[in-house]
C-alpha cells in the first residue's frame, strides 16, 4: 500500500490486486470510466473533495489507473474453482447452481440485482445470500448484512473464483430476464 496525507487523514492506496478489497471492487464507481470516481472508490475520499482539492494527486491517479488498466486481469487470483469457501470462520460449501436454493434466497437475490447498475455491485450480497444459511442456519435471512460486510472486507483475489461464479450467474439471470 502507498500512503499519503490528504487533509487531516492518511490515505492508503493499493499497489497490487492482493490489496484490493471486495468493497472497492464492488463499488459502482469502479467501472464508471470516470477517473475521479475511480480514485474516490480506491481512496475513500469523496468525489466532491477530490474535485475541489488544490493538491496534485496525479501520481495516485496514475497508480490506480495502471493497476486497473495494465494489470486488468490481476484481480482473478487463483483460477481454481472453489468448492468450499471460508467465511466468518465457517467452511461453506459453494452451491453448484443458484437456482436450487430456497425461495427466500431467490427473492433476496432478485432484490439485490434490482438495486445494481453494474453486476459487480451485487457480489457481496449475492455471496452472502447463498452462504449465510450455512453460517447462521436459523436466522440467516436476518444476518445477510453481517455476512455481506464480511465479504466486503475480503481481498478480491481471495474470493474472485467465487465472485466469478456469482458474476456469471448474475449476468445469466439478467440476460434471461431481458429475453422474456
Amino acid at each position: 500500500m502507498i500512503k499519503f496525507k490528504f487533509e487531516d487523514q492518511t490515505v492508503s492506496l493499493p499497489e497490487k490486486w492482493s490489496e484490493v478489497t471486495v468493497e472497492i471492487f464492488s463499488n459502482p464507481d469502479f467501472y464508471s470510466g470516470n477517473a475521479i470516481k475511480l480514485l474516490s472508490s480506491f481512496s475513500g475520499i469523496s468525489v466532491d473533495k477530490l474535485m475541489n482539492t488544490t493538491k496534485d494527486l496525479t501520481k495516485y491517479l496514475v497508480q490506480i489507473s495502471n493497476l486497473v488498466i495494465k494489470d486488468k486481469e490481476g484481480y482473478r487470483g487463483s483460477p481454481e474453482v472453489c468448492h468450499f469457501f471460508k467465511l466468518l470462520d465457517v467452511n461453506c460449501k459453494v452451491p453448484r447452481d443458484i437456482e436450487l436454493r430456497s425461495f427466500g434466497q431467490k427473492v433476496m437475490y432478485g432484490q439485490a440485482l434490482a438495486k445494481c447498475k453494474y453486476s459487480n455491485e451485487a457480489i457481496p450480497e449475492a455471496i452472502a445470500i447463498y452462504l449465510a444459511p450455512q453460517i447462521f442456519p436459523k436466522d440467516w435471512y436476518e444476518r445477510i448484512d453481517e455476512v455481506a460486510d464480511a465479504v466486503r472486507q475480503m481481498k478480491i483475489v481471495d474470493c474472485y473464483s467465487l465472485a466469478d461464479f456469482f458474476l456469471f450467474s448474475i449476468q445469466q439471470h439478467k440476460s434471461d430476464g431481458q429475453k422474456s
